[in-house]
């Protein structure tokens, strides 16, 4: 039986080059779907410097972060039942990763407005994507990604949508990324720096890895309704 996992796939690999070994590692793009994302935020559950600046935000497909997502008073809002299956896998996740001793990991989190998806593809009968969201509330693989193997269904563990009762739908994709910092002598340094210039009680990225999974969990679950 496969786990249910939060983390994006990843795929390694080793070349060789003029006689030294170098290792890649690919992740899936979460984002490969035929719907368009409206908005995305990079989630760490920490508060300071966790704000795009305005020349992010001046970019084409901007990334917003934890202060942003509070600003904004958003809501993942899938119901009990969904949010409980979410967060159970985000805990079993970020628990794994704490006994690694990693940290500063994020939930990278795109919105797609099923509405305005709607309106943008008003006229298009080939883009049906958003119609097809309304109908059967639910996202198919051949909307989300190219088909390959198990498609189906780890394309279900990284998408979802808004809970029945909501009427202006959204649909969400979701995956922890960024998993292979260690904390450190580089991160335990640069706790240090932090913690003297914003204070003991500052909610700062870089903490101990168990201090940061919990934090993460903390601010996941008041993010889901």
């Amino acid at each position: 039986r496969r786990v249910r996992k939060a983390v994006v796939s990843t795929q390694s690999t080793g070349i060789t080059v003029s006689g030294v070994e170098y290792h890649m590692i690919v992740m899936k793009n979460i984002f490969s779907t035929a719907l368009k994302i409206h908005k995305k935020y990079d989630l760490k559950g920490s508060t300071v410097d966790r704000e795009a600046s305005d020349k992010e935000k001046s970019g084409p497909n901007p990334t917003f972060k934890d202060m942003d997502f509070i600003k904004d008073e958003m809501k993942i809002r899938v119901g009990e039942e969904k949010k409980t299956e979410i967060l159970s896998m985000l805990e079993s996740d970020v628990k794994f990763l704490a006994t690694l001793k990693i940290m500063d990991y994020s939930l990278l989190l795109g919105v797609h407005n099923v509405a305005r998806g709607l309106e943008e593809n008003s006229g298009d009968e080939e883009q049906s994507s958003s119609d097809d969201l309304l109908e059967t509330e639910e996202i198919k693989a051949e909307d989300i990604g190219p088909e390959y193997e198990e498609e189906e269904e780890e394309a279900s563990i990284h998408t979802c949508l808004t809970e029945e009762s909501v009427l202006d739908k959204e649909a969400y994709f979701y995956g922890l990324i960024d998993v292979l910092t260690k904390y450190n002598a580089t991160k335990r340094a640069a706790h240090t720096a932090k913690t003297m210039k914003h204070g003991a009680g500052a909610e700062i990225s870089t903490v101990r890895p168990d201090q940061y999974a919990k934090r993460f969990i903390e601010f996941m679950t008041a993010s889901f309704t």
